[in-house]
């Protein structure tokens, strides 16, 4: 976190924000016959650059690091602890479940271990625990979310059903533009202490779920990518990130979303990361 006194002056420091129709976007389109949205802001002068940023997709998976960010703020304002428990069961698995298997001989977990779960091992049935224990419901994050700010992200649905991504249902959906605003929000802005950013960023950057994704787009190990992917239905093979360019500069919040393609889930995050080479090349 050694970067966040840069951030308290300059994240939401008043500027000229000039949005952009990112070239090339189009061709990545067409290379998979499909639909990418995508949209970047740079934190330090505001600049932002997008494809298709007002349009809904489904999220999948990326929904996890904001219902992480919802359990640290119910942390902060003493509603429950990281170390308070939440019992298992073998009815709560679904598919996709391994921290929720090496915790359920115990019985128990934290909450704390159930968020690690969600955020660096995609875990499904942790994610359903934790919408019960921490929102009562999907509809909870939902409202939770627009006491933040975001009038247009929405989850609707459990795991795994949230992933069914059919053409033109609005449920589980945001757009690339207002998951931007939120995953800054919430990540380097006012909507958590620097403590909970900090636990929540380590968490990102121990995933490997993206490594074929926006963290193969950036140039060389002098970048720090921490992400969050999601893969559903349809071509949906997401990812949404903090990007850290070299020398100290001002982190970028980024986020890739897709859908209505055939192709795999290999060439879909090959575009992803040349999404993030197009942004290096527009930007640095």
């Amino acid at each position: 976190m050694q970067r966040r006194p840069l951030l308290a002056g300059l994240a939401f420091a008043p500027s000229v924000v000039v949005a952009a129709q990112a070239p090339g976007f189009v061709g990545l389109e067409r290379r998979v016959q499909g639909r990418l949205g995508f949209f970047a802001v740079d934190t330090g002068n505001g600049r932002t650059f997008g494809h298709r940023a007002d349009e809904r997709f489904a999220t999948a998976s990326t929904f996890k690091v904001l219902l992480a960010a919802c359990v640290a703020h119910g942390v902060q304002a003493g509603r429950w602890g990281w170390n308070d428990t939440v019992a298992l069961r073998e009815s709560d698995r679904v598919p996709h479940s391994p921290a929720f298997d090496r915790l359920l001989p115990r019985g128990r977990a934290t909450l704390a271990e159930l968020v690690q779960g969600i955020v660096v091992e995609s875990d499904n049935p942790a994610a359903n625990l934790l919408l019960r224990h921490c929102c009562e419901s999907p509809a909870g994050l939902t409202a939770w979310l627009r006491q933040q700010g975001d009038d247009v992200t929405r989850l609707d649905r459990w795991e795994t059903e949230l992933n069914e991504n059919v053409p033109g249902d609005p449920r589980d959906t945001s757009t690339p533009r207002a998951f931007t605003k939120s995953l800054r929000h919430l990540l380097l802005g006012p909507g958590l202490t620097r403590a909970s950013q900090a636990r929540l960023w380590t968490d990102l950057q121990a995933s490997r779920t993206g490594l074929k994704r926006l963290r193969a787009g950036v140039p060389d190990t002098g970048w720090r990518v921490i992400d969050k992917t999601g893969t559903g239905a349809r071509g949906a093979v997401n990812d949404v990130a903090l990007v850290f360019p070299p020398d100290g500069r001002s982190p970028w919040a980024v986020v890739a979303l897709q859908s209505d393609s055939a192709a795999s889930t290999d060439e879909l995050s090959s575009v992803l990361a040349d999404a993030m080479r197009l942004l290096v090349k527009a930007w640095i």
